[in-house]
């Protein structure tokens, strides 16, 4: 239970106290006193409640619960698309804090994307007007929420190429294949096509992000691929499932689950190893705990791999706790951090790139502003500096926004519209993926860091000995 919500029970219990006992010496102390104490309990009460209505309200749109549904089951009529639009927009002018340091005339935007809802004609067509507004507000946590399509596949861009990364389909394509077409437009108009939808702080990013919809949509539900490989051209169809996310929820569990089962098996060998990767993929309560239960095997190790590549984020309140197992110093944030008695004490590393988001940003940057790692990769995601808040219109139409004037880290870095900068960054290479790429960098760069840990004990060593 975190200090707000104890604070309000421990004032209810108070004041529910208060009352009773009121209420059983009401004929002691007298009619006028009692009421002129009830009074000032209830003046009290609106007092506080006034007080501490802006944290009710940001608590109630921080947790509200969404309701799952994709674009075509939204149970809305096309003559109240405009009405919907309207009432977002109300939304987003009075509650984007954002716009005006980013440069955008939200009502600029009202006027021009009313024209495009006022040609919809069905639940499509209003979803892809909404999804070009909200990319134009530049912020990703500023977005529609609708369940998405997905196959069990993946696709990045490597030197302005789109390439398959991966692949749990029984279709005939595989890491390593180059995307000459997607639905018959070549790859790079659709990339320069489908950045118009994309929800990022910056053109780098929207760019990149296309990347994902080439095996998911909020829409569609087939893709027409034509691929090459060696001297071969194919083209595949590739059917998009409503379950697709539980599949790739349900994989990256298992992966989880064999990190950590290969982390304590070496752990009960008692076997003296020297180095380890951890995976951190998310910020949930099952990911958190299962993230501290592997630290703490490898904690003595002298050199740690920190994966951060694919974290979206999530809860700040967990990423504290871990961020004060890796810190070597207080940092202060919007509250200090302070290493834990079982911090890390060895030499971290950590991966990072333009699926590190949120919270996982957070993490990086207070690990490289506190001086406790050295960050290998790419740029990160760009936007860690607001707090996704979710709304819902009337014509049930969820989206969230990234509630709150922009802010800067500790040493004054912006935490929105640049991402963070590795200390080390892979150049692209279009014969190996980005993944790949980045761990041969964190682990060349380890091995050099090792080689001169070495260098400068025989060093010592000599100076001892000429002692």
């Amino acid at each position: 239970m975190d200090t707000f919500v104890l604070s309000q029970l421990v004032s209810l219990i108070i004041i529910t106290g208060a009352s009773i006992y009121l209420y059983i010496q009401r004929k002691a102390l007298g009619r006028k006193i009692v009421c002129a104490l009830y009074l000032l309990i209830l003046g009290g009460i609106v007092c506080v409640g006034i007080e501490n209505y802006p944290k009710y309200w940001i608590r109630y749109h921080l947790t509200m619960n969404i309701k799952e549904q994709f674009v075509t089951e939204q149970e809305i009529e096309p003559e109240a698309y405009l009405k919907d639009f309207h009432e977002i927009c109300d939304i987003v002018e009075s509650k984007y804090a954002l716009a005006a340091q980013k440069g955008i005339s939200l009502k600029a935007l009202r006027e021009k994307y009313s024209a495009m809802v006022n040609q919809a004609k069905d639940n499509s067509g209003y979803f892809i007007a909404l999804q070009r507004y909200f990319a134009e507000l530049k912020n990703a946590h500023t977005s529609l929420i609708y369940n998405s399509y997905y196959a069990l596949a993946k696709a990045e861009w490597r030197c302005d190429s789109l390439y398959v990364t991966g692949n749990l389909t029984k279709l005939p394509f595989k890491s390593g294949d180059r995307i000459i077409s997607i639905d018959g437009t070549d790859a790079l108009s659709w990339r320069d096509s489908m950045k118009n939808y994309v929800i990022a702080s910056i053109e780098k990013a929207r760019n990149i992000h296309t990347a994902n919809y080439v095996f998911s949509s909020h829409i569609d539900t087939v893709r027409t691929l034509r691929l090459s490989r060696n001297d071969s051209v194919f083209q595949v169809k590739v059917s998009l499932s409503r379950d697709g996310k539980q599949q790739i929820l349900n994989h990256n569990k298992s992966i989880r689950k064999a990190e950590k089962k290969e982390i304590q098996e070496t752990a009960e060998k008692k076997k003296k190893e020297y180095l380890a990767v951890l995976t951190l993929s998310g910020f949930t309560e099952e990911e958190t705990e299962e993230f501290i239960f592997k630290y703490k095997k490898v904690k003595d190790y002298p050199y740690l791999i920190l994966d951060l590549r694919n974290n979206p984020g999530g809860l700040v309140r967990n990423m504290s706790k871990i961020a004060a197992l890796l810190i070597k110093r207080p940092y202060q944030d919007e509250e200090m951090i302070e290493p834990s008695e079982e911090s890390f004490k060895g030499k971290l590393y950590v991966m990072i790139g333009p699926y590190t988001f949120s919270a996982a940003e957070h993490l990086a940057s207070i690990l490289k502003e506190s001086e406790s790692a050295i960050l290998v990769g790419e740029e990160t995601g760009d936007d860690f500096g607001t707090t996704p808040l979710k709304f819902r219109t009337s014509q049930g139409t969820y989206f969230s926004i990234g509630y709150g004037a922009p802010q800067k880290t500790f040493k004054g870095e912006p935490r929105e519209g640049k991402g963070i900068e590795p200390h080390f960054r892979i150049t692209e290479n279009a014969d190996i993926t980005n993944g790949i790429n980045i761990l041969k960098t964190t682990f060349g760069q380890l091995m050099n860091d090792v080689i001169e840990s070495k260098k400068d004990m025989i060093e010592s060593k000599k100076d001892s000995l000429k002692g």
